[in-house]
């Protein structure tokens, strides 16, 4: 899951702890071989391709035994009639993969049209596929019995282009944001000048029946609306208490209490995100040097910890295990002064992506992907928490990671049980909190 990103049960607000803060990250594990290398000779484009804002390469888990590995593939593409002359049309092959034994159990190749995110896991296993203006779903394994695994179905066709898509940390809650066909503009006989209208809609994933159908919760009517931290029974909210001190709020959708949440010293509006639905983690900067501090909340008012990373970073992405109590946190290391927009093999030391225990803040694991990527989508945890998939070079390794400690698995069941349940509330968003 990546950072970008009501209902009338109020959420019991308990006094906060203190945080836990360290100036420096505590010590994490070195950075670790592979237990286990999967060769599937894949083909990737220059490493200065990979630190553009392209898709090129995804890696996620279908459940603990199975992977789904999508990736680029060279060949010549037939010509469309009337294909726009915008288009960057891109053939990528995607794989369900069977752990441990690496075999390939389904394969099939979709056409592209542009360099944007096109693959998104959901709940119940599940996956969001974005072909141009066109969503759909897929159950890889469940279509496998009948040796279909890539069959879809239609979710949605958009108007106009999608401007954003976020998807809660269980797969059920997802954001939909899209640029309709703008209107023009009265008094412009030359029809130059318009307006651009951004529409979202909020979806949720339900089973019905022994079914899993999809349902329109809401919407909103303002950019970015895909990136604010939501889930299915309201969402977080960022309060600027001064320049150096933003608090966070969490919202229940239909008009229902807020609540004040820590807040996080930060020389820069921070990024927030939720990794389960009782925790989020927030991104913040010590000085000027952005994505520097990282940390973790819950929604009864706790920070859990604070961390300061050593260097400068960009480009951060997230992966989680909800289920686990666990996250990944990808960063491109880079050279003092440089951003995502001056990447380059010259400006960029790697890609280093970090395991958390979220509610202890404890190090599971330390990897460098090579090469790296902007997108930061070329690694995924396994639901259960327990293995770390990353994709090096031609080939994917897999990281066994640490059990929890008696202590996590208790923080753990407390987060589970603690978490809001489902809301069923009518969601309408405007650009104004009292509308929210």
């Amino acid at each position: 899951m990546h950072t970008v990103l009501f209902a009338q049960a109020q959420i019991p607000l308990q006094p906060p702890r203190q945080q836990k803060t360290s100036p420096n990250q505590p010590p994490v594990p070195k950075t670790q071989k592979a237990d286990l290398r999967i060769d599937l000779g894949l083909i990737l484009p220059q490493p200065r391709f990979l630190l553009d804002r392209t898709v090129y390469q995804t890696i996620d888990f279908v459940d603990e035994s199975h992977l789904l590995v999508t990736s680029p593939v060279k060949e010549l593409l037939p010509r469309i009639v009337d294909d726009p002359e915008t288009d960057e049309d891109r053939m990528v092959k995607a794989q369900l993969i069977e752990l441990p034994s690496g075999t390939v159990v389904g394969e099939t190749k979709w056409r592209l049209h542009d360099g944007w995110r096109y693959l998104w896991r959901l709940g119940r296993g599940q996956f969001l596929l974005r072909i141009r203006g066109r969503l759909s779903t897929f159950s890889p394994l469940e279509a496998l019995k009948a040796d279909k695994p890539f069959v879809d179905k239609e979710l949605l066709i958009a108007e106009g282009a999608f401007k954003g898509i976020g998807v809660s940390p269980d797969g059920t809650f997802l954001q939909i944001e899209m640029q309709e066909q703008p209107d023009s503009l009265k008094g412009d006989p030359g029809k130059l000048k318009q307006r651009l209208k951004t529409k979202a809609i909020f979806v949720e994933q339900v089973e019905r029946d022994g079914s899993i159908v999809y349902q329109v919760r809401g919407d909103a009517d303002f950019a970015g609306a895909a990136a604010v931290p939501m889930l299915s029974a309201g969402l977080l909210d960022l309060v600027r208490e001064d320049s150096q001190h933003w608090g966070f709020e969490w919202k229940p959708y239909g008009g229902g209490q807020a609540v004040d949440l820590a807040g996080l010293e930060t020389s820069c509006p921070p990024l927030a995100a939720f990794v389960s639905s009782f925790e989020f983690i927030g991104l913040g900067c010590r000085g000027d040097v952005a994505h520097s501090e990282i940390g973790a909340f819950d929604l009864e008012g706790k920070a859990l910890w604070l961390m300061v990373l050593a260097g400068e970073s960009n480009s951060p992405s997230m992966k989680t295990a909800a289920q686990a109590g666990r996250f990944a946190y990808s960063r491109l290391l880079s050279i003092m002064g440089s951003g995502p927009s001056s990447n380059t093999p010259e400006t960029v030391q790697g890609q280093e992506i970090q395991v958390y225990q979220t509610s202890s803040g404890r190090p599971l694991a330390k990897i460098l992907a090579v090469p790296p990527q902007q997108a930061g989508l070329n690694f995924d945890l396994s639901p259960d928490g327990s293995h770390l998939a990353v994709a090096e070079g031609r080939t994917i390794e897999i990281f066994n990671l640490p059990q929890p400690t008696a202590q996590e698995k208790k923080e753990l069941q407390h987060a589970l049980s603690a978490a809001p349940r489902p809301g069923e509330t009518r969601i309408h968003l405007t650009g104004g909190d009292e509308d929210r």
